[in-house]
């Protein structure tokens, strides 16, 4: 599996947050390869898509670009945003911002009940 490479300081810098490793367990697509930024209007053709809370919102979510993002977003994680990654087939992974349920999912294999 291999994602599109960084075009600028931003996705150099949005690059250093993905998590591989647990995206690769997680395993969650977005739900489609041509995404419009609901700010700005524009098709997503960089690296990164951002699954996320519009800063001094309660409740609205956008799809972002990577600008739009840096500019309203709310930051990463539970409540705050998902940051998806292309891949180089078109798909959009999420690399960070995993909920804690996402990850309890993937925990689950390591749990300790024989233990008991």
């Amino acid at each position: 599996m291999k994602a599109v490479n960084p075009r600028n300081a931003r996705e150099r810098l949005l690059k250093n947050k993905e998590d591989w490793k647990t995206a690769l367990a997680v395993d969650q697509y977005w739900h489609d390869d041509n995404c419009i930024c609901d700010l700005c209007n524009k098709e997503i053709k960089s690296r990164h898509m951002i699954d996320g809370l519009v800063r001094g919102t309660t409740y609205e979510f956008a799809c972002m670009c990577a600008a739009c993002h840096q500019a309203k977003g709310s930051g990463f994680g539970e409540g705050k945003g998902q940051l998806y990654t292309r891949l180089t087939n078109g798909q959009f992974l999420q690399t960070y911002g995993f909920t804690s349920y996402q990850l309890d999912e993937i925990n689950e294999g390591n749990d300790d009940d024989d233990l008991w």
